[in-house]
């Protein structure tokens, strides 16, 4: 792999892994389209930790709080019961068919389609969405762990972990899977966000040690890996202020219309 691939590489890891537009399509579809060498699971998962240091870096204060108040009663022992709840569907599922998960990664026709069906899932969340008026959102909430633990249940965390086990299909969106969830269980745009976001800590910190080492054995350059995992680690922690920020203004059309032209587009070009 080149420096310019690993480059690449990372800033699509970094922009659609909280873009609800599926990274996993796009580090199949981006190299097949190319003419690339299809990057190695493990490699992949390099990515993943780099916006998994992203995600430390910027959520930072809720993190801190929760490690801080998770051994007596409060908001942070009830956002880690709400992770575990969250946490446990895709978990279960992702280790009883990894492989079957890693084979589906190696078809970029398939993986096209599935990202339109993350279009379409994402146009009848809105569409949903819009029926009903939005809860309030309080600012003084937004970058605290009261405001999540207030519009989250055990029940609703579940049901947005279920969402997060569906997207270990590749070219399903994790984030717009998990979003839209929220959005369906009654949470802001914002929080919805926030907890789909804060929800992929946990799965991408065990496939990180779980598939990382793997690299060891396959002879990747120390620049491209380096490369790769820093352009991933910006481009994510931008990503994240800015899919906030724009769903709080507009919502899922935009990243819906998207899904369904490139997946479309890209499944004409590999048929």
């Amino acid at each position: 792999m080149s420096i310019l691939e690993a480059l690449v590489l990372g800033i699509v890891q970094g922009l659609t892994e909280f873009l609800p537009i599926s990274s996993s399509a796009h580090l199949v579809l981006v190299p097949e389209l190319a003419g690339w060498e299809q990057p190695t699971l493990a490699y992949v998962v390099l990515l993943h930790a780099g916006t998994l240091l992203a995600l430390v870096v910027y959520f930072r204060r809720e993190l801190r709080a929760t490690l801080r108040g998770m051994m007596r009663p409060g908001p942070a022992r009830r956002f880690v019961a709400l992770l575990i709840a969250g946490t446990l569907p895709a978990a279960v599922i992702g280790v009883a068919f990894e492989d079957q998960f890693e084979q589906n990664f190696g078809e970029p026709f398939q993986v096209a389609l599935q990202l339109v069906l993350t279009g379409l899932i994402l146009f009848g969340i809105e569409a949903l969405a819009r029926r009903k008026p939005p809860p309030a959102e309080d600012p003084q909430n937004l970058t605290g762990l009261e405001g999540l633990v207030d519009e989250l249940n055990p029940s609703k965390a579940a049901a947005v972990g279920f969402a997060q086990a569906l997207a270990i299909i590749p070219g399903i969106s994790r984030s717009g899977a998990t979003i839209a969830a929220g959005l369906l269980g009654g949470l802001s745009r914002a929080q919805a966000a926030r907890f789909s976001f804060l929800l992929s800590i946990p799965i991408l910190l065990g496939t990180s040690l779980f598939k990382v080492p793997d690299l060891a054995g396959e002879g990747a350059g120390a620049g491209p890996l380096t490369v790769g995992f820093l352009a991933s680690l910006v481009t994510g922690y931008l990503a994240i202020a800015g899919t906030i920020t724009f769903l709080q203004k507009r919502g899922l059309m935009v990243f819906a219309s998207y899904c369904v032209v490139a997946g479309g587009l890209a499944a004409l070009i590999l048929r």
